[in-house]
């Protein structure tokens, strides 16, 4: 499932994608989530409330009372959300030049188009998912959904489970419970994330601090390192906190 934020302070055009999103859901293999917001600082407040970044599209006009779209997307910028993608929404093709600085995915001019929208979005939606660096798709029992690898901050085998091979995803504001091996996953994910036992692998972006025998993480959940892998973890994350300095100038 993909979540999506509408932006506009036009009726109308709420009105318009409330009839084509589930359009288009039944249409193809996606779906979607949708929240509504009537302006920019609505969504930015939102955002405010949120422990995690919490869309993977924002349908946004540019043309907003307030603040207007483009002034919106760099504070969501700011955040800083990098991954959300943005498809803005506008009269005026010539604000397109201004727009480049919040790199947004695409424009659509008013008045919609249903083909029109159709084509934009599933070519996003392939895009969101192909980007395997960047996000994660799991099935879990209420179908297929899509979360950003940054907000994952484990991976754990349930244990004592009836059915075989279930994990379970812990992430910034959910659990997911999938069907799957850690060598699997482990094998989908590149840094920040490390197989620190056996059944655990961690997101080192989420790690609080270490004691001598375990990992804890910024929600205060504690994992065991298994001791051949101790040091290799402890050596990971240092040289991942020197990255993310130097990135950060």
């Amino acid at each position: 499932m993909l979540r999506i934020a509408v932006c506009d302070d036009e009726k109308k055009e709420h009105d318009l994608l409330k009839e084509y999103l589930p359009r288009l859901m039944k249409s193809t293999a996606y779906s979607f989530e949708t929240q509504y917001f009537t302006c920019g600082e609505e969504l930015l407040h939102y955002y405010n409330q949120q422990s995690s970044y919490p869309f993977h599209i924002l349908l946004m006009d540019i043309e907003l009372r307030g603040l207007n779209g483009i002034e919106v997307a760099k504070k969501i910028r700011a955040f800083p959300d990098r991954e959300v993608q943005i498809i803005f929404l506008t009269n005026y093709p010539q604000y397109v030049m201004s727009s480049f600085d919040v790199q947004p995915f695409h424009y659509l001019i008013k008045p919609v188009d249903y083909e029109c929208l159709e084509a934009k979005i599933i070519k996003l939606c392939n895009y969101i998912v192909s980007s395997v660096n960047r996000f994660l798709m799991i099935k879990t029992e209420d179908g297929h959904m899509v979360i950003k690898n940054s907000d994952i901050i484990a991976i754990v085998k349930i244990k004592h489970s009836l059915a075989k091979n279930r994990l379970k995803i812990i992430t910034s504001t959910q659990h997911y419970i999938i069907s799957g091996t850690i060598s699997e996953y482990i094998s989908k994910l590149n840094r920040p994330f490390m197989l620190i036992h056996r059944s655990v692998i961690v997101n080192l972006e989420h790690v609080h601090k270490f004691t001598a025998t375990s990992v804890v993480m910024h929600n205060q959940e504690q994992f065991p390192i298994g001791r051949t892998q101790a040091k290799e973890v402890k050596e990971a994350y240092a040289y991942y906190m020197i990255a993310q300095f130097k990135e950060r100038g």
